[in-house]
């Protein structure tokens, strides 16, 4: 793991894009619990550095999920998801937010299927778009930390 984590932040330092990807895939295979929890926490942190108002009002939407994303089913998730899409005066911080739904449902789709890409690309996408200035030395290690201290 440690080795993922220093792969990851060379590849931030290089700004190449699908750099959560390995992380989220290793979370998945523990638990897809673990990389949505990650993503929340990656959300989390930039909402409070970037002091987002519209995280405020969609804050309802990341207590559900950490609440009730065990008994909802798939299709559940996925209105969920389209709900907050299509909210009005759209940020990234709500698009974020959007994809952890769906990749929720994604994933509890793959139970079935046994198809995880989804998920794990739709939670990669939801950390990588609310990401601040991806140079930034201290996100990176946020973001490090988050990872490790689930594992």
């Amino acid at each position: 793991m440690k080795q993922i984590i220093e792969n990851v932040k060379q590849t931030i330092a290089q700004k190449k894009i699908l750099w959560a990807y390995p992380i989220a895939k290793k979370l998945q295979n523990y638990s897809y619990i673990l990389a949505i929890k990650w993503a929340i926490e990656c959300i989390q942190i930039y909402s409070s550095e970037m002091k987002s108002d519209k995280f405020y009002q969609l804050d309802k939407y990341i207590q559900q999920l950490m609440e009730e994303q065990n008994v909802l089913t798939p299709s559940q998730c996925l209105e969920i998801s389209q709900e907050i899409w299509y909210l009005p005066e759209r940020e990234e911080v709500q698009t974020a937010i959007a994809r952890l739904w769906g990749s929720i449902s994604a994933f509890k789709y793959a139970e079935e299927d046994g198809e995880v890409h989804g998920g794990v690309m739709e939670s990669t996408a939801a950390v990588e778009l609310v990401l601040p200035d991806i140079s930034g030395l201290s996100f990176t290690r946020s973001i490090s930390r988050s990872c490790c201290k689930n594992l």
